[in-house]
């Protein structure tokens, strides 16, 4: 890992109250670790380990692994892939938002004349493709295509062309130098046993809807779904709807307990496109037991490999949302499951849980034999580099 100055990652945590946008104050979320401030115990009996974990603060929580990690040696020229702990999405608020607007096409630029004056030879032994980072943002938001589009530069500087960049959704054609890694839920248990307990529950809990959607309507995005979905919801004696739109926003952002309650009240969760073909209910869905629903590939298959099983239908259902725009019932196709085909796919989800948690964990020991999001993102990231080589 390289040891960069902390203008790049923490003294950027010193401008979370609208120091990097002015109406951004996010320093209740890099408490813990990054796991945010922890939901209090006496509204959460029923949801132990949980924080208020805004995307964003994934860059904190892999650095502050990172610093423990068992696999990290202080013996540069023994590494076979190298971390730069840049805190790239949190920066990107300067550019996107705050003073750096009119420099947004420049982001990155510091951080690659730092390496190549401070780190000459690991950065020039393979052009930097031996070196990862993680940006809590999706990629889309690093790729500005004129100078009317969103974003920054940050992935189109030519001196990055080959390093990989961990991102929460990927753009699935440059899969070579970009990799999915799960969104960070709420749910940060502290051992393998705290993990264990919580599978257990969401395995044997009660559920009385077949189907739920957690979400608002998008009425000014052409060709959304979410109206017709929504429709279809409260059509159905099956379906929980819980409304996110307006003041319920704030319910469904800043508490947990509201989205995971629904659904870990269905059997199946609708999963339509977010402002881009992932969203963090995604994962959401599936900390809680529920068979996700996607309607766009790119909503999961083409993403997160590390992560998720290549046969997809093992763990959930993928209706074509042409099919949904033409008229299909999302109903008619879940009631031709039994029960025990419900019960398949739902202990599948629930066993990917290890592989979709980031754990709250303080001793490096802790965590050898255990392969959360993190640690599956670090040993992805070492084989690719050594399979390259």
């Amino acid at each position: 890992m390289h040891e960069l100055p902390s203008s790049f990652n923490t003294d950027l945590l010193a401008k979370c109250n609208r120091g990097l946008a002015d109406w951004i104050d996010f320093c209740d979320h890099w408490l813990n670790e990054g796991f945010g401030k922890r939901i209090e115990e006496s509204s959460s009996s029923s949801f132990p380990h949980w924080y208020a974990t805004n995307n964003y603060l994934l860059e904190v929580i892999f650095h502050r692994r990172m610093v423990t990690y068992p696999c990290r040696t202080l013996i540069p020229s023994k590494a076979d892939a190298f971390f730069i702990p840049y805190y790239g999405g949190l920066e990107a608020l300067e550019y996107l938002y705050g003073e750096k607007k009119h420099l947004r096409d420049t982001q990155g630029a510091s951080l690659i004349n730092w390496l190549k004056q401070n780190a000459t030879e690991m950065w020039s032994r393979y052009n930097g493709a031996d070196h990862f980072m993680v940006l809590g943002r999706t990629s889309w938001d690093f790729f500005r295509q004129n100078e009317s589009s969103w974003g920054t530069k940050l992935l189109q500087q030519p001196e990055l062309a080959s390093v990989t960049a961990l991102v929460l959704e990927k753009m699935p054609w440059k899969a070579a130098v970009q990799e999915a890694v799960p969104y960070p839920t709420s749910f940060h248990p502290p051992s393998h046993a705290a993990l264990q307990e919580w599978m257990h529950k969401v395995r044997n809990i009660n559920r009385t809807a077949l189907f739920s959607f957690v979400g608002a309507p998008r009425p000014g995005k052409p060709g959304d779904i979410r109206m017709e979905l929504i429709e279809q919801c409260n059509a159905s004696a099956r379906c929980t709807f819980t409304d996110c739109t307006g003041i319920s926003w704030i319910s469904c952002g800043k508490n947990p307990q509201v989205v995971h309650s629904a659904f870990m009240d269905a059997d199946f969760c609708l999963q339509p496109r977010g402002d881009t073909p992932t969203r963090r209910s995604d994962f959401d869905s599936m900390i809680a037991g529920c068979i996700p629903i996607f309607f766009d590939k790119d909503s999961a298959y083409t993403q997160y490999k590390w992560y998720l099983p290549g046969d997809s239908e093992s763990y959930s259902i993928f209706i074509d949302e042409r099919d949904i725009q033409r008229g299909m019932k999302v109903e008619d196709t879940l009631k031709k499951f039994t029960q025990e085909q419900i019960v398949s796919l739902r202990e599948r989800v629930i066993c990917l849980l290890p592989n979709i948690v980031y754990l709250n964990v303080s001793s490096p020991g802790e965590v050898s034999d255990i392969q959360d999001a993190f640690n599956l993102s670090v040993n992805g990231m070492a084989e690719k580099v050594n399979s390259w080589k």
